[in-house]
């Protein structure tokens, strides 16, 4: 790719850059009213009772007298609430726009395509059937890269999976979960949007010149502790499709990934010393966990990033490296099929 000069870039898209950064401060501090607002609401639903016979009836009836107009200033709130992320969101999406037709001018970048969930489901990254209803992805933007004789896809997704959003559909849980997952976390996610997800980040795939019997699954080693994510997804794949550990003798990559694999033939030819070597370059690059599957004659990957992918971060919207991170973070993901 040719170089970019991006101080002057960055000086050509300051008075944008700067507008995006006032609307976001207005969402951030709009949200977190709304937000809290909308938790007392629910607590007093919950409590009212409880609350009646603590201060008497009295006291209780006049606490109700200023319902009304309390909702009615949360009304005018919430829809200066909506206009701004609307507002926040648009001037963002445009000034993507216009950095990625500058910096990737050879790659088609769009808001509007989604990916189609039999992608996500064949990565086995995430759950271990496509037929799991316990799986739902959001789209945020897409990438498709020309490299050489192949096209690599790549976009910003949001995806939530496993309990909690089994629990979500219970009639008893799921007020509790509506009230954590829709209320408790936008106050204190990277991202408002982000909130209901499990995973926030990158997710890219490429077809193979070869097809690889079965799947070979590589996956943050920290991870295999955690029921919510690695221990289930690992029962679901053992059941369903006879996955085992596989230990490779490098202890370089072992320090950051475990393997999974219903072929160990296969995944010792996939992972040789030179991949396992490039791949743990890759993973210190980044900087952040990275997923890894081969299935059949497709090349998966996600990395996670709680500010998103192909947007502006939240951390570096008044800073002058913006959009060199940006560039470094999108012209990585373009090179992960290198390890191949």
């Amino acid at each position: 790719m040719e170089s970019i000069d991006f101080r002057s870039l960055s000086e050509r898209l300051r008075t944008e850059l700067s507008r995006v950064y006032f609307w976001q401060k207005i969402v951030r501090i709009l949200s977190i009213i709304v937000y809290l607002f909308v938790f007392c609401w629910m607590m007093f639903v919950l409590l009212g009772g409880y609350l009646a016979g603590y201060i008497g009836l009295e006291n209780y009836s006049v606490v109700t007298q200023y319902i009304f107009p309390v909702f009615m200033g949360f009304i005018v709130l919430n829809f200066a609430f909506s206009r701004s992320l609307m507002k926040f969101q648009g001037q963002e999406n445009d000034i993507m726009r216009s950095i990625m037709s500058a910096m990737f001018p050879s790659v088609l970048f769009s808001f509007s395509s989604q990916l189609d969930q039999r992608i996500l489901s064949g990565s086995r990254l995430f759950n271990s059937s496509f037929s799991d209803p316990a799986l739902a992805a959001t789209t945020y933007a897409y990438l498709e890269v020309p490299r050489g004789d192949r096209t690599l896809y790549i976009a910003d997704i949001g995806v939530s999976y496993g309990l909690m959003n089994k629990l979500e559909l219970n009639s008893v849980t799921g007020y509790l979960v509506m009230l954590y997952r829709y209320v408790l976390r936008p106050l204190f996610a990277s991202r408002y949007e982000s909130s209901a997800h499990n995973f926030r980040g990158m997710f890219g795939w490429c077809r193979l010149e070869r097809s690889f019997k079965g799947s070979t699954i590589i996956l943050p080693d920290h991870l295999e502790q955690k029921a919510g994510y690695l221990a289930k997804n690992i029962q679901g794949l053992k059941k369903r499709y006879n996955a085992r550990f596989v230990h490779l003798e490098d202890p370089d990559f072992e320090k950051y990934f475990v393997v999974y694999a219903d072929d160990e033939v296969t995944a010792r030819m996939i992972l040789t010393p030179a991949v396992m070597r490039r791949i743990t370059r890759l993973r210190e690059t980044f900087g952040h966990d990275m997923m890894l599957s081969f299935n059949k004659g497709t090349f998966y990957y996600a990395g996670v990033m709680p500010d998103g992918f192909l947007c502006l971060r939240k951390r570096a919207l008044d800073n002058e490296h913006l959009l060199e991170e940006i560039y470094n973070d999108i012209n990585l993901a373009c090179q992960v099929t290198d390890i191949l």
